[in-house]
């Protein structure tokens, strides 16, 4: 690996992932405190009058959705997250090798000492840890905002020690007057339990990095790069939605990269087995076997890496144009 090459990369694309860094830190931290601004009761008013839209969309069951871990979990699905990772992989994507064929640059850059295996591999390799960095970011928000907010506790019933057994029990109708109005969050939400969600998030930076890789390969424009996968990525988020709003169509399930990107399920899983959380297979009842949180990963992962190997292997063989 060059390292003046891997310099260049890095004043490159400095900027953007340190803006995608710090916008998702704050976002995720904000969007936990104002999960703790709204009360429990209130949130599941709201949610009753729209369960059945509810759980059409969601790929959790209607009470996860009203704990607290579950609420934190909805955090991932948020378009800016989305949006984040995703365009950071799009960005560096494009910028691989239709970019620089663009502006005319490849022929002076492939002049140098570098073959374009190593080119490109410097390339790739700072997509990765740009997505490490803000996946990392992001789970660092959700922390933050677990520690530091504090949620309102529900009317606590008096209680009253049983005596020689020495056991607590609450009276009925009372109202404890010198309990604490608020509690920390981090009473309810293990931050633990988020990790596996930042994984999924990770995963998907991955896969459109390998994918915008894999296309701006054979391209010689970065405005078409970007067009193909900001199409492929209104393509499979449509998908995504047909497959839920619609129980005829529930097979489109199987046609979208979407259907591995579930953080909810994920800390579902932690909060309710860990096996699930940290296995590729877990068997969730007597009949019935679901993805762990491992393939999630695997898959999403595992799609990226190939899109950037086969863009090397594109790229090593096939001739460039002259610079317009």
């Amino acid at each position: 690996m060059n390292l003046a090459m891997l310099r260049q990369v890095w004043r490159e694309s400095r900027l953007l992932m340190l803006g995608c860094s710090i916008a998702l830190f704050a976002f995720c931290w904000v969007r936990v405190w104002i999960v703790g601004r709204i009360d429990m009761s209130r949130f599941q008013g709201i949610l009753e009058i729209l369960r059945p839209e509810f759980e059409n969309f969601s790929a959790v069951d209607f009470e996860q959705a009203l704990t607290y871990p579950g609420r934190v979990a909805f955090t991932f699905t948020e378009p800016m997250v989305i949006l984040l990772i995703v365009v950071w992989g799009i960005a560096r994507g494009s910028d691989t090798v239709s970019g620089p064929l663009g502006k005319g640059t490849m022929e002076m850059m492939l002049s140098q000492p570098v073959s374009r295996f190593q080119y490109l591999m410097s390339k790739n390799l700072m997509t990765l840890v740009g997505a490490v960095v803000i996946a990392a970011s992001a789970y660092a928000g959700l922390a933050c905002g677990i520690e530091t907010t504090t949620v309102k506790r529900e009317n606590q019933p008096i209680k009253m020690q049983i005596p020689l057994v020495k056991i607590e029990v609450e009276v009925p109708f009372t109202r404890d007057a010198s309990a604490p109005t608020r509690m920390p969050l981090s009473d309810f939400v293990d931050k633990e339990d988020m990790f596996p969600s930042a994984l999924n998030l990770l995963g998907l930076g991955i896969f459109f990095g390998g994918f915008t890789t894999l296309m701006s390969s054979w391209d010689q424009y970065r405005w078409r790069t970007i067009a193909i996968a900001a199409a492929f990525l209104i393509i499979q988020l449509m998908l995504r939605v047909l497959s839920l709003s619609l129980e005829e169509m529930t097979w489109l399930r199987y046609t979208t990269i979407f259907s591995l990107y579930e953080p909810e399920v994920l800390v579902s899983y932690a909060v309710n087995t860990k096996e699930g959380a940290w296995s590729f297979m877990f068997q969730k009842s007597q009949d019935e076997w679901k993805l762990g949180g491992l393939s999630y990963l695997s898959f999403l992962a595992g799609g990226g890496l190939a899109g950037f190997a086969g863009a090397t292997w594109i790229f090593c063989r096939r001739d460039l144009p002259a610079p317009v």
